[in-house]
């Protein structure tokens, strides 16, 4: 039963950055008929993940 936790835990942060580009997702589609957003959405998601691992590497130096 511990291992199988101690597993889980590995996952948490790959959930979390998941639903935080869900999040992100759904605003820039909510925001984007009233502000003018000049990426794509796919754009964005991209630019967000690739910042989190940014700021996950940065972490680990």
């Amino acid at each position: 039963m511990a291992v199988a936790a101690a597993a889980s835990g590995a996952w948490d942060g790959l959930i979390v950055l998941g639903l935080l580009v869900i999040l992100l997702v759904l605003g820039v589609r909510k925001l984007r008929p009233r502000v003018h957003i000049p990426w794509t959405t796919g754009g964005i998601v991209v630019f967000f993940v690739f910042l989190c691992l940014l700021l996950w590497a940065w972490s680990w130096r």
